[in-house]
C-alpha cells in the first residue's frame, strides 16, 4: 500500500511510522502540506494521511489543492484522513468540507488509525488504485 503521510512534528513523524510499520506500511513522509501537494502530483497514493496544523501550507488547504487537481485533471480521488488533536464538530464539519474523507485523533491510537484507514479505502471507488497506475 502506497501511504503519503504529511505531518511537521518529528516525535508524531516517528509515532506514526511506527504505527504503520506494525501492519507492514512503510509511508512516504513529508513536513508540510506543499510538499505533500508536491507528492501527490508525481505519484499516486493509495491514502494520504494530512496533519490539519502545518508550516507553509497547512492540511486543510493542501487537501483543496488536491481536490481541485483532481477535478481539473480528471484523476481519480485519493483517500485523504485528516491528522489533528482538533477534533469538535465543527473543526472535523471544516476538514470533511475541504474535501478530507474522515480524521483520526491525536494521539494517535493504532486501532482507530488502521479502521479509519480501512474505511476510507473501503468507501473510496473500487478499483481506484488500478486507475491511478493505469
Amino acid at each position: 500500500m502506497r501511504v503519503l503521510a504529511a505531518e511537521d512534528n518529528k516525535v508524531n513523524r516517528i509515532v506514526l511510522i511506527t504505527l504503520l510499520a506494525q501492519v507492514g506500511i512503510e509511508p512516504f513522509v513529508v513536513e508540510n502540506g506543499a510538499l505533500a501537494v508536491d507528492a501527490w502530483a508525481r505519484e499516486p497514493w493509495d491514502i494520504i494521511l494530512m496533519d490539519v496544523h502545518m508550516p507553509e501550507l497547512d492540511g486543510v488547504t493542501a487537501t483543496q489543492r488536491i481536490r481541485a487537481h483532481e477535478a481539473a485533471e480528471g484523476r481519480p480521488r485519493t483517500p485523504i484522513v485528516a491528522l489533528t488533536a482538533n477534533v469538535m464538530a465543527h473543526q472535523v464539519a471544516e476538514y470533511l468540507q475541504a474535501g478530507m474523507d474522515d480524521h483520526v485523533p491525536k494521539p494517535i491510537e493504532a486501532a482507530r488509525l488502521f479502521a479509519v484507514m480501512e474505511q476510507v479505502l473501503a468507501a473510496s471507488p473500487e478499483d481506484h488504485r488500478d486507475q491511478r497506475t493505469a
